[in-house]
């Protein structure tokens, strides 16, 4: 198994402990106390957007969020696409569309980032191959609101990969690794649209991932993403994907339907 450690998330760490923001057991995940509002810990150009805990970088667009389980990375704005006005395998011409499932919300469940994702779909590439564009159709919304355009706090949906063969390392016990997502569609582009959305992909799947031992030393690369979940993304409600109706939570009402396009 290679073992892959995230300097960035590591200094964070160690900066948290210091300062007495993160206990750590041997039998639990860390347990945030507080979260470290120094954005100055991703490099410089990170400032925080109001109101919230995100960093974010307006020149390359890369937003950042500490969870107990890791540093969770988006990008922000979501990319500008097109609408696929006929079906999605010319969208992906010359390369094939792959559908990675049409996903109700009940489907997601939580993850480590405090997130809710898919179960993993593995999409193996052959030797040249790519992901180049990522298209969703479809959307969730409260049943009650008719002519709904989305859900408030709800930002969007994003294609990642994963990879359970590289693990974060250094901390007890070890993290799982969010990646970069491969494509992010906000809700509000899908929900109640006649047509899919597509995006060009925004970080290669499978990507690169740069290995360090405990002291910092590089050790090499290693491939990382062996399969792609669809998740929610920078809101880390655990309401997300429900709506209340009487003080009872219920599943958001509709479903997106998710495809990349596989090039070369």
């Amino acid at each position: 198994m290679h073992t892959r450690l995230n300097g960035a998330f590591a200094r964070l760490t160690t900066f948290a402990m210091a300062a007495g923001l993160l206990t750590m057991t041997p039998d639990s995940r860390a347990q945030a106390v507080d979260y470290v509002r120094i954005c100055s810990l991703f490099g410089a150009g990170y400032n925080y957007l109001p109101g919230t805990d995100i960093c974010h970088n307006p020149v390359t667009g890369d937003a950042r969020v500490v969870t107990q389980g890791g540093v969770l990375v988006s990008r922000l704005p979501y990319p500008e696409g097109n609408w696929v006005t006929k079906t999605v395998q010319p969208e992906c011409s010359p390369g094939r569309a792959v559908k990675l499932g049409t996903f109700k919300s009940t489907d997601f469940t939580p993850n480590v980032f405090e997130r809710k994702q898919t179960a993993p779909v593995p999409l193996a590439l052959a030797s040249g191959e790519f992901v180049s564009k990522v298209i969703m159709s479809g959307g969730f919304y409260d049943p009650r609101a008719a002519g709904s355009h989305g859900v408030n706090g709800m930002d969007g949906l994003c294609v990642r990969s994963v990879d359970p063969s590289v693990i974060e390392a250094g901390v007890n016990p070890p993290f799982g690794n969010s990646g970069r997502p491969v494509g992010c569609v906000a809700n509000s582009r899908i929900i109640n649209m006649p047509a899919a959305y597509s995006i060009s992909s925004t970080a290669a799947y499978p990507s690169v991932d740069i290995l360090s031992s405990d002291t910092g030393d590089p050790l090499g690369t290693v491939p990382y993403g062996k399969a792609l979940v669809v998740t929610t993304d920078l809101d880390r409600s655990s309401s997300q994907l429900t709506y209340q109706d009487g003080g009872v939570s219920k599943p958001l009402a509709g479903d997106v339907t998710v495809w990349v396009c596989v090039g070369n």
